[in-house]
């Protein structure tokens, strides 16, 4: 409800966001994205073209809760 009566509202998320995010590229294998998750106790991990460094996807936690039950 609030959004719809705010729809032409700017809101300014920079305060809350990360300058610069932790990123793959999408050549990286899965033990180096398992490790950054481990060691930096991640929830998402940006995925980026490694061409033109834009963005191509979002890898989360429970990506790799999937990916780690097979």
């Amino acid at each position: 409800m609030f959004a719809r009566l705010h729809k032409d509202e700017e809101l300014d998320l920079r305060p809350y966001m990360i300058e610069r995010p932790m990123t793959v590229n999408t050549r990286d294998r899965m033990p180096k994205i398992l490790n950054l998750f481990r060691l930096m106790q991640l929830r998402q991990l940006l995925v980026v073209n490694d061409s033109d460094g834009k963005l191509v996807g979002i890898i989360t936690r429970q990506d790799i809760f999937s990916f780690m039950s097979l």
